[in-house]
């Protein structure tokens, strides 16, 4: 897989000095992921909203770098959709039981990306702060192959920040949100360890974080 542009340095010094390396904690894919995500760091396209400079570094339990795995992440935009599909109803929590191929869209891809790790680990994406849809707390998807492994997980944000954020216009167009990370589903199966350390940065944001992956992804 060809490489893209560096990490910035910015970000670079960041993730290279990371307090604290999180354990990758497996969860659930969800209804939303879809095939051939486009190569890129740039996945915002048309859509509204804070801007997140987004880095991940992925280390061996060791500490050694791991390079050139595809990372893949997916989101929902301000109002809650995702690409390539129908917008939740409000009323609605959707499931991967309730989300099959009908409720596809026209092909949109915007918020869906993948990149490899550079030498160091690292990834950068650009994004916007995701908005939230019915039953669950604000999040980011996130996929990592490295050989013959398939890593899916998701990264959270800091319920104090998503409060902030979610009062601001476009996220302020939806209702107040029902589910915080305390009372999501998902989060209590190793939410913690994937919260996000985020700075604000002039009306952005900026959200890092330093996952070691399981054993059997990185022995050869």
């Amino acid at each position: 897989m060809s490489r893209t542009e560096p990490v910035s340095e910015s970000l670079a010094t960041v993730l290279s000095t990371c307090s604290t390396s999180r354990d990758w904690a497996e969860q659930d894919e969800g209804p939303y992921h879809r095939d051939s995500q486009p190569m890129r760091r740039d996945i915002v396209e048309d859509r509204d909203g804070r801007s997140v400079q987004l880095g991940i570094r992925l280390a061996s339990g060791d500490g050694t770098p791991v390079r050139d795995a595809t990372v893949e992440i997916w989101q929902c935009d301000a109002l809650g959709r995702y690409s390539g599909f129908q917008p939740p109803d409000d009323s609605v929590v959707v499931t991967a039981a309730t989300a099959p191929g009908a409720q596809y869209l026209a092909d949109q891809t915007f918020l869906r990306g993948r990149q490899p790790t550079d030498d160091a680990g690292m990834v950068e994406f650009h994004t916007i702060y995701p908005g939230w849809y019915p039953g669950r707390t604000v999040h980011i998807h996130v996929m990592v192959q490295f050989g013959d492994t398939t890593l899916t997980s998701q990264l959270y944000f800091p319920d104090d920040v998503n409060d902030d954020v979610l009062s601001l216009a476009p996220y302020s167009q939806r209702p107040a949100r029902d589910t915080n990370n305390d009372t999501d589903e998902i989060f209590p199966t190793g939410g913690d360890p994937a919260v996000l350390d985020v700075t604000p940065d002039e009306g952005a944001y900026r959200a890092a974080i330093c996952l070691v992956l399981p054993a059997r992804s990185t022995n050869p």
